[in-house]
């Protein structure tokens, strides 16, 4: 394994497109070697760092909520022992194919010494999370990072249909991936479709709040629930904000006063509990949001760099169809 190759920065790109291959040089995961008839041994650059695999793996452990997804999406969920540290486990429509797979390790502290105990021979996980590929790689385990988590991704829908087709070439299920992909690709752009001769794009802000109320977080310009807002018709208010996520200004907030706030709904909240933490926030009662009652609440796993992200574009349109 090799580090040190350089990431590239990314612009935001609402439009999706179709990726043919998994070719892809970058910060994101690659496939860029291969070297015999069955595509093996095969280097994969992951966030700059090289991973090479001599076969596909068999037994694969996922950290957070993104990585099983999206190998059930390209169609080796029969590959995956464990899914570790989902803090938002919300596997959507792929449910019923991860059924069977064990959860385990609330944290990533645990999460650490689970992975070791089951010895897998790959582990899918997203940067800053407690399991490094340093501690990793003293085991012999390889860790690849899922494209939407590297550091400088956009959070886009060609990012997570690229790695649907990485995995699919990993391990050998390229057909279903790519079968996958274009069903994903054709429900976006018929969302897309919907709301392209959209005249006035509606100000939004996605936010998403602790049970006591006392702590907001807002998503940026580099989000996938930003890149969905972009479809949708609507304007990020922290779109120029180059963060994933981060602790919302409330006086930002105000002044921008957004018309539609989506409310992201985390761990055991409800739509209703969610609701209530926001609205006992007294500075926000003005908001126009607020006042007109214009809140989607949805899980926050409808909005991670993952294949569910689809399934979530199409749930915000219907809640957004209804608001209008």
């Amino acid at each position: 394994m090799s580090t040190g190759v350089p990431t590239l920065s990314r612009a935001r790109v609402p439009a999706v497109a179709l990726l043919a291959a998994a070719t892809i040089a970058g910060c994101a995961p690659a496939a860029t070697t291969a070297t015999t008839a069955d595509g093996f041994p095969l280097t994969i650059s992951s966030c700059g760092r090289d991973v090479t695999f001599d076969a596909p793996p068999q037994r694969v452990v996922t950290v957070g909520s993104i990585g099983a997804p999206l190998i059930a999406a390209a169609g080796a969920a029969d590959r995956l022992t464990t899914r570790t540290f989902e803090t938002a486990p919300f596997p959507g429509q792929y449910a019923d194919a991860l059924s069977g797979v064990e959860i385990t390790a609330p944290s990533g502290e645990l999460a650490r010494e689970e992975i070791i105990n089951r010895s897998p021979d790959l582990v899918v996980s997203f940067e800053g999370a407690a399991v490094t590929p340093e501690d990793l790689a003293q085991v012999n385990i390889p860790l690849l990072i899922t494209r939407g988590y590297c550091q400088d991704a956009a959070g886009s829908f060609e990012d997570v249909f690229a790695d649907i087709a990485l995995y699919g070439q990993l391990f050998g299920t390229s057909a279903a991936a790519e079968a996958e992909v274009a069903a994903l690709q054709q429900r976006v752009t018929a969302v897309t479709d919907r709301h392209r001769d959209t005249a006035t794009r509606i100000p939004a802000a996605a936010l998403i709040i602790s049970r006591d109320g006392a702590k907001l977080n807002a998503y940026g310009g580099k989000s996938t629930v930003d890149v969905q807002m972009n479809i949708l018709g609507l304007d990020n208010i922290y779109g120029d904000t180059a963060k994933r996520s981060f602790e919302a200004n409330t006086e930002t907030l105000i002044a921008r006063d957004p018309e539609v706030i989506i409310l992201l709904t985390q761990g055991d909240q409800t739509p209703e509990s969610a609701r209530a933490a926001l609205r006992q926030r007294p500075e926000l009662a003005g908001l126009r949001a607020i006042e007109s009652d214009r809140i989607i609440v949805a899980p926050f796993g409808y909005t991670g760099p993952g294949p569910v992200a689809v399934e979530g574009l199409e749930v915000l349109d219907r809640e957004l169809g209804a608001l209008r």
